[in-house]
């Protein structure tokens, strides 16, 4: 049985909707490479939309799903090679809020699968290819309103077991 993407997300982003105390947010995502993936970019920057299902639990605790697509753009050719990488991460985060959840800093910390898809192209032709792996998140965040915040966090991941495609990422979060 095959799973469509759009239906895992809807059903993993609804789960929550059974509980209460649920909101939506949406993001807008600012990605620098580390490692071997800042290399191969030259040091492009990437570009991010995301969906996230919050659930409250308790005062100051909140589980939250993420679902996250990122691209950067084919980059210039580093060692007769131009890379074009974008990726979907599907996470699951637990936030510390020191606060209140509607204001205030908060931590957040999670793990998740990271979809890569890869295209190098060289003199000698293209190279596509794709692969899941496990990608942990840890940073924190400002909800400066109900409905307007702003994150920063540490993913790291790997797009194979060489190869250190490690994130630090800036978001501006929306919720509705």
């Amino acid at each position: 049985m095959r799973i469509r993407p759009t239906a895992l997300s809807a059903l993993v982003l609804g789960l929550p909707l059974s509980a209460g105390h649920f909101d939506v947010q949406a993001q807008l995502t600012l990605n620098q490479p580390t490692q071997d993936l800042k290399t191969a970019m030259d040091g492009k920057q990437g570009f991010g939309l995301g969906i996230h299902g919050l659930h409250r639990r308790g005062l100051q605790h909140t589980s939250r799903t993420r679902l996250d697509w990122n691209v950067w753009g084919q980059g210039p050719a580093v060692n007769g090679v131009r890379t074009q990488v974008s990726h979907y991460n599907l996470a699951f985060d637990h936030l510390y809020h020191f606060d209140n959840r509607d204001q205030g800093p908060y931590l957040l910390g999670g793990l998740g699968a990271v979809r890569w898809f890869t295209e190098q192209e060289s003199a000698l032709g293209s190279v596509r290819s794709h692969t899941t792996k496990l990608g942990v998140t840890a940073g924190g965040g400002w909800q400066f309103t109900r409905n307007l915040g702003a994150e920063a966090r540490v993913l790291v991941s790997s797009i194979n077991r060489t190869y250190d495609s490690t994130l630090l990422q800036g978001a501006v979060v929306f919720r509705f």
